[in-house]
Formats: structure tokens, C-alpha cells, sequence
């Protein structure tokens, strides 16, 4: 399996997985026409996808779905939940619809086994995954208020995590969003804080992942270095024997540029 994060952030979400003759896009957040910019970029061909899966209804997760999936004629897969608080105008229908799917179903794209899981959010039904191909197992878990019980142990075992650190609590208090938007963004169904994760990664974190992929940073209310070191000192609490070479694992994924490929 490899996989590559074209753009993670409020701006945009498009997450690119591949397993053999396989590939999906997860959330296709940006525009059609930089979608398919960036797929380019990456060597990639936006007409040889097998699905693009839509984890929720929020506009950085499917702003692009409909002109992509119908100029590149591929079959999106999302709940019926979401298709219908979409609310797509009626050319809608001329999108190539793929199986509807549920938070808490299983479903198969080719050689890629999905497992959706259920997280604290504010869409109909949104979940994080785990997907597996070939002994790989890779955890995505964004847009999430906290991380309950049931997602740290859905992230177990996984050879590469992706997990929100959305925002430092104190850059959020002093930010520039309204205090109604702070108060979305710091509650149990908003965006995982530096914090938060950190404390999953204290208690929960099992250390066999090979990356540890921060994701889903504020533009506004947090730093990528911010992020990164907190999540680095939450893992030297684990100790270097647990989790050795700890900043060559950690990486972060931007919201303007492609982020490096991952091999696993």
C-alpha cells in the first residue's frame, strides 16, 4: 500500500490510497480542477480511479465531488445520510453513484478493505476508518471532538496513523474566529486540539506505526512546529525503546502542497 496527502486543512481535504490495481480518493475537498492539478503533480492519473469515499458532508471534505466524479467518471461512495444533507441540485443525479455506505459497515473498494467507525463530529454520519490491503492496516481519524475509546482501539495495530491536531488551545482563545466558531472548533464534536492528541498518544498509542501523520491543522490557531513538538514530547514520554527515532516518524500534512509519499 502507499499513500500520499494531497491537501489536509479547513481549506481542503484529499487523501490518495493505492493498493495494486486500487486506488481511492478519500474526501475530495478542494476543486475538481486543483484535485486534479495536484494528482498530476504526484504522477498520478485523475481518470484511473477505482472510488473516491466521502467520510462526511462538509464542504472541505466534498466541495469537488460532483465535477470530478463526472468529468473523471468515477463512482463515489458515500452514506445515504450525507448524500442527503448534501443536498446536490438536480444534475446531481449524473453523478456515477457507487455503493452507499454507513459509519459503522465494512465496505471493499478492489484490493482495500475499509472499516468505518463512528467519531464525535457535527455531520449525519461521520466517521474515521482503517483501511487494509495485504497485511497493511493504515488508521485516518480528522474532524473529530475527542478521541473516545473506541477510536484508540480501532487505531491499533495500524503501520501509519493519520490523526487531527487541529489547534492550540490558547492560539484558538486569542484567534480570529467568532466566539460561536471557538466554541464549535473547542467542543466534543468539533476538532481535536494539540492537546488531545497528545494525550491519546500518551495513553493509547500502541508506537507500532511507522508514521504518525499530524493532520488537519489551523491555518489560524496553530503552528506545524506547535503540533509537532507536542506530539514528540508526548512520545518520549513512551521512551525511546518504545518508540525509537521519534521525529523522523512524526510528520505533518499542509493544506497548500502535497504531502511526501508513504510506502508501506
Amino acid at each position: 500500500m502507499r499513500l500520499i496527502v494531497l491537501a489536509s486543512g479547513s481549506s481542503g481535504n484529499v487523501l490518495y490510497i493505492e493498493s495494486g490495481t486500487t486506488s481511492v480518493l478519500v474526501d475530495l475537498g478542494l476543486s475538481a480542477k486543483e484535485t486534479a492539478r495536484r494528482m498530476t503533480e504526484a504522477g498520478l492519473d485523475p481518470t484511473r480511479l477505482s472510488a473516491v469515499v466521502i467520510t462526511h458532508e462538509h464542504t472541505d471534505h466534498m466541495k469537488g465531488v460532483r465535477v470530478f466524479s463526472t468529468t473523471a467518471d468515477v463512482p463515489v461512495y458515500m452514506s445515504k445520510a450525507t448524500r442527503t444533507e448534501c443536498n446536490f441540485p438536480h444534475d446531481g443525479e449524473k453523478i456515477p453513484w457507487g455503493e452507499a455506505i454507513a459509519s459503522s459497515e465494512p465496505f471493499q473498494v478492489g484490493s482495500l478493505d475499509f472499516y468505518p467507525f463512528t467519531i464525535p463530529h457535527d455531520g449525519v454520519d461521520t466517521f474515521a476508518f482503517t483501511v487494509q490491503s495485504e497485511g497493511v492496516k493504515v488508521g485516518v481519524a480528522t474532524d473529530l471532538g475527542y478521541i473516545s475509546q473506541l477510536v484508540a482501539e480501532r487505531l491499533r495495530g495500524s503501520n501509519l496513523v493519520m490523526i487531527e491536531s487541529n489547534h492550540d488551545r490558547d492560539m484558538l482563545k486569542v484567534g480570529p474566529y467568532p466566539w460561536s466558531v471557538k466554541q464549535r472548533i473547542a467542543s466534543n464534536v468539533g476538532h481535536l486540539s494539540n492537546d488531545e492528541t497528545s494525550r491519546w498518544i500518551g495513553e493509547d498509542f500502541d508506537g507500532q506505526a511507522e508514521y504518525l501523520v499530524l493532520a488537519h491543522l489551523s491555518r489560524h490557531c496553530n503552528h506545524p512546529e506547535l503540533a509537532r513538538l507536542s506530539a514528540l514530547q508526548a512520545l518520549e514520554r513512551h521512551g525511546s525503546l518504545f518508540f525509537p527515532r521519534a521525529e523522523e516518524r512524526v510528520r505533518i500534512a499542509l493544506p497548500d502542497r502535497p504531502s511526501e509519499w508513504f510506502e508501506l
